[in-house]
């Protein structure tokens, strides 16, 4: 689904759009000029289909997924479309080995699934990683330059990516449309670490704003990054979208 000239959106679960499989996040396809990139990969429950709506919106070739974190949600689907499309798996550093290794410990996948958020049956596929990033860290895909900022405070390591020509910025579940977050009792959930990474992300000129679940915003992105910043700085925590 083509959301504007540069994101089409390819995967969404029932706490959004419902295109795919409801425990799906939000899967965004990017392109950058000669080559297009993917935010995050889905659960790999609907792979086939996931698969279809990026190639309805490609008009290039896939070259990288950026992995915002490691919870099953944004990572299960990453094996299987990394090979369809012979893309590379870009990852935060501090999640990196969760990811290969499908430790389901340290992304909470036993706690989801025994809460229901998953089937019962539902297996985490690993998936190597060709490239992790820290944030501070700047790189370019085609004509795109991206600066990965800090995201952690739902996850231990999850990063966001910033693309600086759009001003546009994919959060994952760090923030949530209207300045929600997503703080849940699961492993490397820290108050005081989601704090930091909203308050930073305040310095950044943002126009489009994508996040993990729920709804988006393809104008005014910023203001939901303030909302939130603004209660953590009021030594408050912003509502939480569960």
């Amino acid at each position: 689904m083509r959301l504007n000239e540069t994101v089409s959106l390819a995967a969404s679960g029932a706490m959004s759009l419902s295109m795919t499989h409801p425990s799906d996040c939000n899967v965004y396809l990017v392109d950058c000029g000669k080559e297009s990139v993917l935010i995050d990969a889905g659960t790999g429950l609907a792979e086939k289909d996931v698969i279809r709506e990026i190639e309805k919106d490609l008009k290039n070739t896939l070259s990288h997924i950026l992995v915002t974190h490691h919870h099953a949600d944004h990572t299960g689907g990453l094996s299987v479309i990394k090979e369809y499309f012979h893309a590379r798996v870009v990852a935060p550093e501090k999640e990196r080995r969760s990811i290969e290794e499908a430790d389901e410990s340290a992304n909470g996948l036993d706690i989801a699934r025994n809460a229901g958020y998953y089937p019962a049956d539902y297996k985490w596929k690993g998936c190597r990683t060709d490239l992790s990033v820290v944030p501070g860290e700047r790189f370019r895909i085609s004509e795109e330059e991206i600066l990965v900022c800090d995201g952690a405070g739902h996850s231990p390591g999850g990063v966001c990516y910033y693309f600086l020509g759009k001003k546009m910025i994919f959060v994952g579940d760090l923030l949530m449309h209207g300045g929600k977050v997503n703080l849940q009792n699961i492993p490397g959930a820290d108050i005081r670490r989601y704090a930091e990474s909203v308050i930073a992300l305040e310095n950044l000129e943002v126009e489009q704003f994508y996040s993990g679940h729920g709804c988006f915003s393809l104008h005014c992105g910023k203001e939901h990054i303030e909302k939130a910043a603004q209660a953590f700085k009021s030594l408050g925590v912003p509502p939480n979208f569960l």
